[in-house]
């Protein structure tokens, strides 16, 4: 078996170098994958592909789609994945949100970079890290369990990324290019997209997604 994964979700490209660069010191017994700053990338890589990675780090505020719901879209199809959330803000104010997304735990970025190794490692073993006495994170499984039977309005991995696509002026033939569809299943995700959101069109559809990608 292989070194462990770890996958880094992060908009701000400083913050991506620094973190990338002080835990592959830090953790010589896993592989630090190349770093996204899209949270689409970060669920095609943890939703589309044989081998998601073992570890996402993952950033609360992004700059295209909110980290909850970012690790929420993993986490209703992928249970093999931990997640720490990451943020530069206090911690409270994120806790709760990534637990009930999907997260195994949440740390600061301005930790020293040994405790959040401690923490990678702790995920590593199967354990939860951060909670609280309001917040409890639950495990991958668990987590996945929850998430999935949360009903059906939730977006899918694939509708995320077709939204996403679109709110940013995209066209039916390069979303279709871009993720390996037919431009009728692009329509046909749109469309189901705009029935969970409540929408009646697709114009309509982009303001519903940016209210729900950035809150």
């Amino acid at each position: 078996m292989g070194k462990p994964t770890i996958l880094l979700m992060d908009n701000d490209a400083m913050a991506r170098m620094a973190l990338t660069t002080l835990l592959t010191k830090a953790l010589p017994d896993c592989t630090m994958l190349p770093a996204v700053s899209q949270g689409a990338d970060a669920i095609r890589l943890c939703t589309g592909t044989a081998h998601p990675p073992t570890v996402l780090l993952a950033d609360v505020s992004m700059n295209d789609i909110n980290g909850p719901l970012v690790v929420r879209a993993i986490r209703k199809t992928n249970d093999t994945t931990a997640v720490l959330a990451l943020t530069a803000s206090v911690l409270a104010n994120h806790a709760r949100d990534m637990a009930d997304a999907g997260a195994q735990g949440i740390a600061s970025k301005n930790d020293d970079i040994r405790l959040l190794a401690v923490a990678i490692h702790a995920l590593l073993q199967g354990h939860t890290w951060g909670d609280t006495a309001d917040v409890r994170f639950d495990t991958m499984q668990e987590a996945h369990r929850r998430v999935k039977a949360e009903g059906t309005r939730e977006l899918s991995p694939r509708e995320i990324e077709v939204v996403n696509m679109w709110s940013h002026g995209e066209s039916l033939a390069s979303i279709a290019a871009a993720l390996g569809i037919s431009e009728p299943t692009v329509r046909t995700q749109l469309k189901r997209a705009c029935d969970k959101l409540g929408v009646a069109d697709n114009r309509a559809l982009i303001a519903a997604w940016v209210k729900l990608s950035t809150h």
